[in-house]
């Protein structure tokens, strides 16, 4: 039982089949909840959420029966939950919020988990330098790589952090593992971190994906849109933001840490482009209610829609709207400017045209260029599709790490042109064995592969699976692949997709449509026994969005 406590609402309780509550098992089999609010507002857990401005204090006690009188309950309070014991057979955990924040921000966790005190294990002198102190919840499977893991990024990131957005503005910090059927890579909230395994990735690759859900400190939990169809300004936001702060994180020098974020810019610019031409127009305005702007919006726009939850748009065009205003304020400004910003706004909400005006007044050089704040928010806020600025800025996404790609595919089509002109079988390994690729190279070699139609032997696949080493890959890399394999029919394969939609599968929705697509009987029947073996436990979007592929009207 759980029951909540508002200043202007009476005690209620939750009723087992809410859709916010996700009742399932984790890595090791045993019996879990969490929240999965960041789909559905929490609204059958939290009532009253209409508009990002009905926010409130809160008290929560979580009742546990004797079964699960040891599990670990982890909420979004100030402070870690208290325990203290009712009966024999029932045991309370009390948590709370002293300062109003939005109630879809609160997030609750329930089970049987192993845990360490990070803090403990951070070097002092990093500890000083604006780390909270930190708790990490996972799995026993998994907990030995997730603090190894996470003892290697937390601190770098916390000091990229410092150094990008200022001072830390919580006292403390909860990290969880979600178990597999978790439908996203991070969840914020306040004081806690929902993180995928699919983050668990030894070269930290993964670890950008922390350092984007961190940044929903400042840009979604203390801070947000007064509008919450105008998500780009903080999923937008983060989006900009976790480059800077992952690179800085990692150490990269000026030349890699130039080349790397332009990769990704460009991999980001692919990836819009894809979106774009699959995305209802309806879905690619970043300000939907501008129309209505005059008034405060009282309901939420498109906020149960299953097919939004699974498109990155706001994520995108966000991203490039920041980098463009970037661009013209100058880099040194521009951050300056958001540095300010989130110190001056902390605890308040605003809109596209509020960010903006500040943005223009903080970096002259905006104006200078002659752009102004209605003329972005024609181009990039209330419009369908890419602006025009778009088409400049691609082209100026050149990298070494980008061309190199290009070179390698371009090699491979034209070695295995003339090899099958006299009979002769080429070899992949002697074009890209001396790369030592990057995984978003090997991201974008993957995709090339694909988009180019370049046909590869079975000796073709053995050899890349092994240079890639694809079963311990980025697990991007590793849908890449799964893209790949599903397009040459390499059923020799199989199970490599059939691993990624069970263990990751909040990166995997689209793949059942591939395999559907593909029209080969043996990737069907895959797509339906995966499904088979995960339904019970999909969240009410991703769910829907799976049927609708595997079973079209």
């Amino acid at each position: 039982m759980i029951c909540l406590y508002l200043p202007t609402l009476n005690m209620f309780k939750t009723q087992c089949n809410g859709p916010s509550l996700m009742w399932t098992l984790d890595q090791m089999q045993r019996p879990c909840v969490f929240t999965i609010g960041h789909q559905m507002n929490n609204r059958s857990l939290f009532p009253s959420q209409d508009m990002p401005k009905a926010m409130s204090t809160w008290h929560c006690n979580v009742t546990l029966a004797n079964d699960w009188k040891n599990f670990n309950v982890i909420t979004t309070g100030e402070t870690l939950p208290e325990k203290f014991q009712v009966k024999d057979d029932e045991t309370v955990y009390h948590s709370f919020n002293s300062y109003p924040m939005p109630a879809a921000t609160f997030a609750l966790a329930i089970g049987d988990w192993s845990s360490t005190n990070m803090t403990a294990l951070i070097n002092t002198n990093i500890k000083e330098n604006n780390m909270p102190s930190c708790v990490v919840y996972s799995p026993l499977c998994l907990h030995d790589q997730t603090i190894d893991q996470l003892c290697q990024y937390l601190p770098h990131c916390f000091e990229a952090l410092y150094s990008t957005l200022g001072s830390y503005p919580l006292k403390h910090l909860t990290i969880f593992i979600a178990p597999a059927c978790f439908d996203s890579l991070g969840m914020a909230c306040p004081h806690l971190l929902i993180l995928s395994q699919s983050l668990l990735c030894p070269d930290l690759s993964m670890m950008y994906r922390v350092a984007h859900e961190l940044c929903h400190t400042w840009f979604g939990i203390l801070t947000g849109p007064k509008d919450w169809t105008e998500e780009w300004l903080t999923e937008g936001v983060c989006c900009y933001l976790e480059d800077k702060v992952h690179g800085i994180a990692m150490k990269w020098n000026p030349y890699e840490y130039q080349s790397r974020c332009n990769l990704r810019s460009f991999m980001k610019y692919r990836l819009l482009l894809s979106e774009i031409s699959n995305t209802p127009e309806h879905l690619q305005t970043l300000r939907p209610n501008a129309d209505d702007s005059v008034q405060e919006p009282n309901f939420v726009k498109n906020g149960l829609d299953p097919e939004k939850t699974v498109i990155q748009v706001h994520y995108l065009k966000g991203f490039f709207l920041l980098r463009h205003l970037e661009q013209k304020a100058g880099s040194d400004h521009f951050l300056s400017a958001l540095k300010i910003f989130t110190n001056q706004q902390l605890g308040h909400l605003f809109s596209s045209k509020d960010f903006l005006h500040f943005i223009f007044k903080q970096c002259p050089n905006l104006g200078k260029t002659g752009l102004t704040v209605d003329q972005v928010c024609k181009d990039w806020l209330d419009s369908s599709g890419l602006p025009q600025e778009l088409d400049t800025m691609s082209s100026e996404l050149c990298s070494p790490y980008i061309q190199d790609i290009y070179d390698q595919v371009a090699s491979i089509k034209l070695s295995k042109s003339l090899n099958r002109s006299v009979g002769k079988k080429s070899k992949l390994s002697h074009n890209i064995l001396s790369l030592q690729l990057i995984p978003e190279q090997q991201v974008l070699f993957l995709d090339l592969l694909v988009e180019d139609s370049v046909t590869l032997s079975s000796n073709d696949f053995k050899e890349l699976r092994e240079i890639f080493q694809i079963s311990t890959a980025n697990p991007e890399v590793q849908h890449s692949w799964c893209e790949l394999v599903i397009s040459q029919h390499a059923t020799r394969w199989l199970d490599d997709v059939r691993t990624f939609l069970i263990h990751h599968q909040s990166m995997g929705v689209y793949l059942y449509g591939e395999l559907m697509i593909s029209e080969h009987s043996a990737f069907q029947k895959l797509a339906f026994d995966c499904f088979s073996k995960v339904e019970k436990f999909m969240p009410e979007g991703t769910l829907q969005t799976v049927k609708s592929m595997l079973f079209p009207s």
